[in-house]
């Protein structure tokens, strides 16, 4: 049964940040390593991203750059990546990616996911000064359903942390240089979450507890107003 998740977000052909994020979470008694996909589309080597993927066994869902990309669609995003350009073995892989993912562990089960369950194009946001409120009927759907404890998914590029009554959302972030990049253990025998960026070595930057009295609980989506303090695994 899986107790330590290693969780590695959006990749965006990051994959120096990759192979760095995979070799240290090797060495973590971690049982299993998540990723939310969107491995297209950036500045690094698609090809080399993939072989570390299946190399260190990673459960992997598709992202939304995944599909464009397979589609032949949005080609014209900024550092986009097209089929003629990658190998065989590449495509193949990225045409076997599920949309989810569910896993069990100590704690329950865990949705991986890109957006919301199918919906890769999904965000969810309690809402910021910065940032209106993302609502989502699929998730309020999962969430009444009790069926998972946690879920687990990307798209937003925010390592961030929403605590439901029935359900931990964990936004996984981005490798991405432009944005936080980092990665995260969550641990259900201690209940934590650690968050890590990149330098010379990854190192830890935060360190959460689930259920923390301090963390704002929602009901679901809709109860979201606009008024919420981001719960971030990053400095």
């Amino acid at each position: 049964m899986n107790t330590r998740i290693g969780i590695i977000g959006d990749i965006h052909a990051e994959h120096i940040h990759l192979d760095l994020a995979l070799v240290f979470l090797s060495e973590q008694a971690v049982d299993v390593i998540i990723c939310t996909g969107d491995i297209v589309d950036g500045n690094g080597d698609v090809d080399r991203c993939c072989e570390l993927l299946i190399g260190y066994d990673v459960h992997t869902v598709r992202g939304n750059h995944d599909r464009w990309l397979l589609q032949g669609k949005a080609r014209d995003v900024p550092n986009a990546h097209t089929v003629d350009e990658l190998d065989k073995a590449t495509i193949a892989y990225l045409e076997s990616l599920p949309t989810q993912i569910t896993l069990e562990t100590i704690g329950g089960s865990l949705l991986l996911c890109h957006g919301v369950a199918d919906n890769d194009l999904q965000k969810v946001w309690p809402g910021t000064e910065r940032m209106p409120v993302e609502r989502s009927t699929a998730l309020d759907e999962i969430i009444a359903s009790g069926q998972y404890r946690c879920m687990v998914n990307g798209h937003v590029h925010y390592r961030t942390l929403i605590q439901f009554k029935k359900l931990t959302l964990l936004n996984a972030g981005t490798l991405r240089g432009d944005h936080h990049p980092g990665f995260s253990i969550l641990d259900f025998a201690t209940n934590s979450l650690e968050g890590f960026e990149f330098g010379p070595h990854p190192h830890l930057v935060r360190r959460l507890q689930l259920n923390h009295a301090s963390h704002r609980i929602f009901a679901n989506t809709h109860a979201f107003d606009g008024a919420w303090q981001p719960v971030t695994l990053y400095a």
